[in-house]
């Protein structure tokens, strides 16, 4: 398709950091200098079509008037050898100018006529000329119209603007159709660099969607990178291209290559040493996004050291230059690497670094009393990520206050108070959260009914309906599951999906269109018994049928949410098999394959971390300890020091120990584990090692050495379940009814004294079924405990008290027989 005249000079293209500075949402800055460029350009390449298409016999006189060059008819000078004025020549005309020179004039031209004596509208009709009076008219650019083909500049301006203000209020569908209309359209885009903005911008529309789109979104980008040139690291030199076909293949789970992507556009070579990859190039998005890539790929050394030197870098920057105008540019950049860093401290573990980063943020110190440290400040997104980091500290009470405080409220306000909503649904949903691990789900409830219009004494139906607000609705459900109101939990549920109670299996299992709804109802249907409705709907989420082939069914549907969830379903079911295969597949890997591949990492870092579960799950624990060293980058054959050093990934060295627990080296995993306790400061990690200790000789020695808390009740707890064991499996089943007493004591002061968890609530019900007590009330426990945290059924059971009380339990079921 003809765009118009093709510019000789396009306008520079910035550089990469330029362009993130300059954004195509405004008029301003390098695009309006483009399209003014493109414009003169354009009106230069007119005039001069125009001048060849004149014959040499005709001499134009050019008119000062702007209209009389685009639009009329140049006057020809009057010739010297007549003395009657010619019909084309304007009055008053020069004509010593044209002396000595010959025309020969048209016989067959029309008289000319002043526009006011016309007929019809002031027009002068006239025979389309042939033969040789052709020539006369062709000096007239009648046939050259650029303004048919091509946009008028304001116009094309303001629709590609508009096109990117839907792009960044996310409405992903509507500017994906604008810019195709851009692009398709019947005037297209003549500028070489709006085409381009224009193409990563359809990119970027793309990325947000499904996989197939994202697969195009790839396709777009590879074939505009052809149009550029690369720069010596293999980075194309088209602004933004690289970042945006980064963030696609990010999006398809292809982490290895987007990484490269992003070495090559940061000026790194891939096998550089940790230093050089780590040290900020100039260009702070993909500085920034590389970091992420790396915490998604759970390289979080890597990630941690390049967000810590962007930070000194921006640092630098800014007191060097306190007055420049970029200031407050450096100061959003500075403050999305400071909550770049919280978020990965918070994965790492490292709750306290991050809680200091916050409290810096905002003026304040850890040994600042109560009233200062939950004394609101103006920075409302580090307040609040402030109480995140509390709430997993397990200091849920400071959390609460602080959120009060921003909500105007105190903690001895009255119920009705207290759950009134602020109006900012962020604080209000924060508030909800810490209530709910708190354990004050009535609070939570009634601020959560509040913010949804309800009152608690409304019938079920009026209970059940929708608020309009997605996130309220969905909360409610979750929260009403919790509190074991299950059938609020499915009415709610269904009502968001559009589908009834009483409706048939096919109509109940079918997708409702909102993946979030749909998951969620998967995983009610889970816990409550119901893996016939969850496992089909999960299969239709995934575009499959129960009754396909084992090769379908474990064929990924590239929708990683969805084929983690599945997999991990899977192996709730027991269906390990299929988890596996499933797995493998998305890890590009197949079953057949050698050990050596089998444990080569994928590159993705929760595909790689949910196969060694699976086969730590599996009774697999070599191969599984084997897949983690390769994560980190180490060696069976390693020295013990080398081996039991973290290794920055706080879930992949739990599970190493685990799996060192389980193969015998319980010295090694034990190390590992202390050593992790220093470099984490998890309670995870803490009660890990507690839990390695029960049973034991030295069991009651370690853990005086610990001040009580939730996690050494819980272990005290485990301690004595696990001696009862033994000594039922030893001597008789009557023995260790003592101890299994004090196990039961111990749970039950933690759930009294603290705030509950999934952990205490499991063992609470593995000691009322080993003590006989009514099936359904210890299921009623376990069903606690996977409302609490649902992954929990995802873990190995294979610590050795787990194995004792296996063995205990088939002894008391062989005495009662």
């Amino acid at each position: 398709m003809s765009y118009g005249p093709t510019p000789t000079t396009n306008a520079p293209a910035s550089s990469s950091t330029s362009t993130s500075q300059s954004s195509p949402y405004c008029a301003s800055g390098s695009y309006a200098d483009a399209v003014r460029k493109s414009l003169s350009t354009s009106n230069r390449e007119i005039k001069s079509v125009t001048q060849a298409a004149q014959l040499p016999q005709v001499v134009h006189q050019r008119s000062n008037s702007t209209s009389d060059i685009s639009g009329r008819q140049a006057s020809a000078c009057q010739p010297a050898t007549t003395s009657q004025p010619s019909r084309y020549c304007a009055s008053g005309s020069d004509t010593g100018a044209s002396k000595g020179r010959k025309f020969t004039l048209n016989p067959n031209a029309e008289t000319f006529i002043p526009r006011s004596q016309r007929p019809h509208g002031g027009h002068q009709h006239s025979k389309s000329p042939s033969g040789p009076e052709a020539a006369y008219q062709s000096s007239t650019p009648r046939t050259f119209h650029p303004e048919a083909k091509t946009c008028p500049p304001e116009a094309l301006k303001k629709e590609i603007n508009s096109a990117f203000a839907m792009l960044k209020n996310q409405n992903f569908t509507d500017a994906e159709k604008a810019f195709r209309t851009l692009l398709n359209g019947k005037h297209g885009i003549p500028n070489r660099f709006d085409k381009q903005e224009a193409t990563v911008g359809l990119a970027r529309c793309l990325k947000e969607q499904t996989h197939e789109k994202q697969m195009e979104a790839c396709s777009i980008l590879e074939e505009l990178r052809l149009d550029g040139k690369l720069t010596r690291f293999g980075a194309s030199n088209i602004d933004n291209l690289d970042l945006c076909l980064s963030l696609c293949e990010e999006a398809l789970g292809k982490y290895l290559a987007a990484e490269t992507r992003l070495l090559r556009l940061r000026k790194k070579m891939p096998n550089a040493n940790e230093r050089a990859l780590c040290e900020p190039s100039h260009y702070y998005a993909a500085d920034i996004s590389n970091a992420r890539l790396w915490q998604l790929m759970g390289k979080y050394t890597l990630a941690e050291t390049l967000l810590l030197n962007l930070k000194t870098k921006l640092i630098k920057n800014l007191q060097s230059k306190p007055y420049s105008p970029a200031t407050s540019k450096l100061r959003r950049h500075l403050n999305t690497v400071n909550m770049g860093l919280m978020r990965l401290w918070q994965l790492m573990d490292k709750h306290q670094k991050a809680e200091l980063l916050m409290l810096d943020l905002i003026g304040k110190r850890p040994d600042d009393n109560e009233d200062i440290l939950c004394r609101q400040s103006d920075h409302k997104d580090v307040d609040l990520a402030l109480t995140f980091i509390w709430r997993a500290l397990g200091k849920r009470e400071r959390a609460e206050r602080l959120l009060l405080n921003m909500s105007r409220k105190h903690p001895h306000d009255s119920e009705e108070i207290l759950s009134r909503p602020t109006g900012h649904r962020a604080i209000d949903m924060a508030l909800v959260r810490t209530w709910e691990e708190m354990d004050k789900l009535e609070l939570a409830e009634k601020l959560l009914l509040n913010m949804s219009g309800k009152r608690p004494g409304d019938s079920e139906e009026e209970l059940c309906k929708l608020c309009g607000h997605h996130d309220i609705d969905l909360s409610l459900a979750v929260l009403w599951q919790r509190m074991y109101k299950y059938m609020r939990t499915e009415k709610l549920l269904l009502n968001m999906s559009g589908k009834r109670p009483g409706d048939s299996e096919e109509a109940l299992c079918k997708l409702c269109g909102n993946r979030e709804i749909d998951l969620a109802l998967v995983r009610f249907w889970e816990l409550t018994g119901k893996y016939n409705l969850a496992e089909k709907l999960l299969l239709n989420v995934s575009h499959k049928h129960p009754g396909a082939s084992e090769e379908i069914l474990c064929k990924p549907c590239w929708q990683h949410e969805i084929d983690l969830t599945l997999a991990r379903y899977w192996e709730v079911l027991g269906k390990y098999h299929l988890s596996e295969r499933l797995l493998l597949n998305m890890s590009g890997k197949d079953p057949d394959d050698s050990e050596e591949i089998l444990c080569k990492p994928c590159g993705n870092h929760e595909f790689d971390l949910a196969l060694a579960t699976l086969w730590e799950m599996m009774d697999k624990p070599e191969r599984a300890e084997r897949l983690l060293l390769n994560m980190i980058g180490k060696h069976p054959g390693e020295d013990e020091d080398s081996l039991c050093k973290p290794s920055g990934n706080h879930d992949i060295d739990l599970i190493l120990a685990r799996c060192w627990e389980i193969t015998g080296k319980h010295e090694r995993a034990i190390n590992l584990v202390e050593r992790g306790c220093e470099f984490y400061h998890s309670n995870e990690f803490e009660l890990t090692l507690l839990k390695f200790s029960t049973g034991q000789e030295g069991f009651m020695e370690m853990i005086s050495r610990y001040p009580e808390s939730a996690n050494t009740l819980l272990a005290n707890s485990i301690h004595y379940f696990s001696l009862a064991c033994q000594q039922i499996i030893q001597d008789t089943p009557e023995s260790g009814q003592d101890n299994l007493h004090k196990a039961l004591e111990f749970v039950e002061s933690a759930l009294k004294k603290y705030p509950p968890s999934a952990g205490a609530y499991s063992q609470k019900a593995h000691c009322l079924r080993m003590l006989g007590k009514n099936e359904q009330k210890w299921k009623e426990w376990f069903a606690r405990a996977r409302a609490f945290d649902s992954s929990r059924t995802r873990r190995a059971k294979t610590h050795f008290w787990r194995n004792r009380e296996a063995a205990a339990l088939q002894k008391l079921s062989n005495s009662k027989e």
